[in-house]
């Protein structure tokens, strides 16, 4: 069985109420009248900027869907796509050219080509198999889209190649980490990797010339909570942002010593600040790059955090609290900063929120909401390659 990620949160999430939000989704479905052609056909939408998958555990497959460029979401041809063991955590070259999923139980990554056109995902024909170390979560590809990571729950990271042209994977090493490494990120500048654990730490590697990594003996922290959940460096400057679970539920944020990696503590919020189950995090640096809003997935109290950080690791005064569906677990926004979207496990959903959001739009920002299949873990949203 799978550990917190998912046997503990889904514990969590099961025991709270659905929040339910008819009639936001029934206000923002479909086209209205205005837009359909008097005397002809309805159009019809053309794709967005943005394609979004879900890496569905649950029920092992990927849903993929196209945005119209209003929010709504239309269902890729042929989702969702069937990838057996447990597909759990899913990321895309910054080319938007390939996709990547962990497969928990089978203990690999599964390879895949996008469809420019449809956003169709196609299974590589790689010579060999991707394997990992035990049970892959997460997964982090450096900005240079040339190295893949993954951090498995038996306390490792593996990491991998990528051929620019194939999109096929080549092993380079597995490194142990404190035990259950659960989220991993790569810094802004490609040079350091960082993963939280189940022993309460984040644990810091440089990325050696060809991939390997190099345990940061300098560049650790420890919680001395043993309840670390989640972490992303901001992609516009050398900053971490790390969530704190279990009774604590705060948040931290770390500066990069961008010679060393090391990591210097600046914001603790106050233990209990937060809602329970802080999973996920994201960055809305499109919108903004240098004060960007960042968002967090609460996976138990069924809503978002979100709130501004800045490059010395300030964090705006008043943080917003967002509701959504059952269970938000995984959350990214498109190319544009336009959109957000949102993961959901409980109800096996993906939400989509207005990502410019602010007090006045706190209670509204919800556009819409699409089933995928059976217990998403993770999403991303790629532009069109």
């Amino acid at each position: 069985m799978k550990d917190f990620p998912s046997r503990l949160l889904r514990a969590a999430v099961f025991s709270c109420f659905l929040i339910i939000f008819s009639s936001l989704l029934m206000s923002m479905a479909g086209c209205s009248p205005s837009r359909v052609t008097r005397g002809g056909p309805t159009p019809t939408p053309s794709p967005g900027n943005a394609f979004v998958y879900t890496a569905n555990a649950g029920g092992n497959s990927i849903s993929g869907f196209t945005n119209d460029g209003t929010g709504a979401l239309t269902p890729i041809p042929g989702s969702p796509f069937a990838v057996p063991g447990e597909p759990f955590g899913i990321a895309a070259t910054p080319n938007n050219q390939f996709l990547y999923v962990t497969s928990f139980q089978n203990n690999q990554v599964d390879e895949f080509l996008i469809s420019a056109a449809s956003g169709v995902i196609t299974p590589l024909a790689c010579p060999t198999v991707a394997t990992t170390d035990v049970q892959p979560l997460k997964i982090a590809i450096n900005p240079a889209g040339t190295l893949l990571y993954t951090a498995n729950q038996a306390g490792s990271v593996t990491g991998f190649t990528i051929n620019a042209t194939t999109g096929c994977l080549t092993a380079i090493s597995t490194t142990p980490t404190d035990t259950v490494a659960r989220g991993i990120t790569i810094d802004q500048s490609g040079l350091f990797v960082y993963v939280v654990t189940g022993g309460g730490g984040i644990d810091a590697f440089s990325i050696g010339p060809t991939g390997a990594l190099t345990r940061l003996a300098i560049g650790g922290f420890d919680s001395g909570s043993g309840t670390m959940l989640a972490v992303k460096a901001v992609p516009t400057f050398e900053l971490l942002m790390a969530s704190d679970g279990g009774s604590t539920n705060n948040l931290r944020t770390f500066n990069i010593n961008t010679s060393t990696g090391a990591l210097t503590p600046v914001i603790a919020t106050t233990p209990g600040s937060s809602p329970p189950n802080p999973s996920a995090i994201a960055f809305n640096t499109p919108l903004n790059a240098t004060t960007p809003l960042f968002y967090i997935a609460n996976t138990a109290a069924n809503n978002l955090t979100v709130n501004t950080v800045d490059a010395t690791g300030a964090i705006g005064a008043t943080s917003l609290t967002v509701p959504v569906a059952t269970g938000p677990i995984d959350l990214a926004v498109d190319p544009s900063g336009k959109f957000l979207y949102v993961a959901n496990n409980g109800s096996s959903t993906v939400s989509v929120l207005n990502a410019n959001i602010i007090a006045a739009n706190a209670t509204t920002a919800l556009i819409s909401s699409s089933p995928t299949g059976g217990g998403p873990e993770s999403i991303v949203v790629v532009g069109h390659p």
